[in-house]
C-alpha cells in the first residue's frame, strides 16, 4: 500500500554524529521515515549541503537543495554590495528578517514548491524558523487542497538571541551585542507572523512549550525531545581518583555560545583547578569550525584542541569528566545526552543543562562560575564512587526518556493528534 508523502526542509544535511543540529535533523527524519515517504529538501545555511550517507539515502525517497548562490533575497545582495563598511552594518541592522532566511525570497520558495510539486505531498515539516518563510506558498493554499504544515523550533531563536546579546554587553563586545539584539528582536517578528499559521509547532523541550505558549496563546504546540543513540562501547574503564584530571568539551566551536565556553573553561576555570589542586589537568577541545579562533586555548600545556574527530569514543573512554561550561544559547545540548549515552560523568552551567530532565546531585553536577564548575570537576575526579554512581543514573535517564523511540513516539502523536491529520 502506498504511503503519504513528506517535504521535509532541513538547514543542515541530517548525521548520526558531530553538529548538534545535524543530529536532531537526523533523528527527526528516522521518525518521518517510519510512517512517510520522505522527500528531503535542504537548505544548507547551517552547514555544507555535502553528499548524503548511507542512512539519509535509505530514509528519504528523493533528496535536493537549495543552490544558495543562485537564491540570496535581492534586498539583502544589495546590502552586501555597499561600499561603505559602516553603511553596510547599518543597512544590515536594518535588514527586516533574520540573518539566516536572506535566501528565503520568493524565487526560493517558488523553486522549493515547484520541486515538490512534481509528487502530490500529504505533509510539509520545516526545520528552525529561519526557514518558515518558505512555507509561505504551502500554507497560502486553501484549505481543502493544503498539505498540513509543521514547524519544528528546535530552539526559542528569540530568547537565543537576548541571551547572546547579554552575553556580549558582559563581555564588552558592543557591535556584537547590537547585531545580536537586532536578530532576536527579528525572530521574535518572524514568530508572530508564522507559528499562528502552522498546523503543530515543535520543541524540544517541556520548558520551552511552557515559555512558548505563553508568548504565543493558541499556537499549537508539540515536544519533541532531542536524542541520542546508544554507542556499543563496551565496558568503560573504572573511574580512578589517581593520575591528571581529564576534561573532554565537545561542540561545533563555530557556534559563538560553543566558542565563549571553551574561552571560558581555559581563562577562567582552569586557573580554578590550578589553585584547588596540586593535580595535573588535561582538557581536550573537540569539534569543527574554525580551530584557529582556540589558538589562545592550544597555546596551555594542559589544553588539546582536536578538530572535527567523527569516532568519539576513545575520547569519552580516556575522560574523567565531559564538561559543558556554555554561558548563553537555547534548546537542549545534544552533547549532554552523547556524554550521558557514554558512561562519562558531566559538569555543566546551568544554562548548558537546559532542558533536559537531569537532576544536580543525581545525573550530572551543575557549576555557573568558575570556583563552582572547578570544584565540581574535582569532586567527580576524587570520588569515583560519585563518579560512578552519576554516570550510571544518567546513562539510565537516556535510554528512558531521550532515544530514538521517545522521539519516533513524539513525532507520531504530532502528526497523529486528532484534528491535525
Amino acid at each position: 500500500m502506498p504511503r503519504d508523502r513528506i517535504l521535509y526542509v532541513t538547514p543542515i544535511m541530517p548525521q548520526h554524529f558531530g553538529n548538534g543540529l545535524a543530529m536532531r535533523a537526523a533523528s527527526v527524519l528516522e521518525a518521518l521515515a517510519s510512517r512517510f515517504d520522505v522527500h528531503l529538501f535542504v537548505v544548507p545555511v547551517a552547514g555544507d549541503l555535502g553528499p548524503p550517507s548511507d542512512f539519509v539515502r535509505s530514509s528519504t525517497a528523493r533528496i535536493g537543495g537549495l543552490d544558495l548562490a543562485k537564491h540570496l533575497d535581492p534586498l539583502y545582495r544589495l546590502i552586501a554590495r555597499t561600499p561603505d563598511p559602516e553603511a553596510r552594518a547599518r543597512a544590515e541592522l536594518a535588514y527586516p528578517k533574520p540573518f539566516l532566511s536572506r535566501f528565503c525570497s520568493g524565487e526560493s520558495a517558488k523553486s522549493l514548491h515547484e520541486w515538490s510539486g512534481e509528487f502530490p505531498i500529504t505533509a510539509v515539516h520545516v526545520m528552525r524558523l529561519y526557514l518558515a518563510p518558505l512555507a509561505l506558498q504551502f500554507l497560502r493554499r486553501p484549505a481543502a487542497g493544503r498539505p498540513l504544515c509543521v514547524l519544528d523550533l528546535d530552539d526559542d531563536d528569540a530568547r537565543t538571541y537576548r541571551r547572546l546579546a547579554r552575553l556580549h554587553r558582559e563581555l564588552g563586545n558592543h557591535r556584537a551585542a547590537a547585531v545580536a539584539a537586532a536578530e532576536g528582536k527579528k525572530y521574535r517578528a518572524c514568530a508572530e507572523g508564522c507559528l499562528p499559521s502552522f498546523d503543530r509547532v515543535m520543541v524540544c523541550s517541556e520548558a520551552d512549550s511552557v515559555h512558548l505558549a505563553a508568548c504565543f496563546p493558541g499556537t499549537r504546540l508539540a515536544v519533541v525531545p532531542n536524542s541520542y543513540r546508544a554507542p556499543g562501547i563496551g565496558r568503560r574503564r573504572r573511574p580512578s581518583d589517581t593520575g591528571p584530571l581529564r576534561l573532554l568539551f565537545v561542540g561545533n566551536f563555530g557556534y559563538f555560545p560553543n566558542l565563549d565556553a571553551a574561552l571560558f573553561l581555559c581563562r577562567e576555570v582552569l586557573p580554578e583547578l590550578r589553585r584547588l589542586t596540586d593535580r595535573g589537568v588535561c582538557i581536550d577541545l573537540v569539534g569543527g569550525g574554525d580551530t584557529r579562533v582556540l589558538a589562545e586555548c592550544a597555546g596551555l600545556s594542559e589544553v588539546r584542541v582536536h578538530g572535527l574527530v567523527e569516532n568519539l569514543a576513545p575520547l569519552y573512554a580516556a575522560a574523567d569528566v565531559a564538561v559543558v561550561p556554555v554561558r548563553a544559547g537555547g534548546g537542549t545540548r545534544i552533547k549532554v545526552l552523547e556524554a550521558f549515552a557514554h558512561g562519562v560523568p558531566v559538569v555543566a552551567t546551568r544554562l548548558g543543562a537546559e532542558g533536559i530532565d537531569a537532576t544536580d546531585g543525581e545525573h550530572l553536577l551543575l557549576g555557573d562560575d568558575a570556583e563552582a564548575f572547578g570544584g565540581a570537576c574535582l569532586s567527580v575526579k576524587r570520588c569515583p564512587e560519585l563518579a560512578a554512581a552519576l554516570a550510571a543514573r544518567a546513562a539510565a535517564l537516556v535510554a528512558t526518556r531521550y532515544s530514538p523511540a521517545h522521539v519516533e513516539a513524539a513525532v507520531a502523536e504530532a502528526y497523529g493528534h486528532p484534528g491535525v491529520s
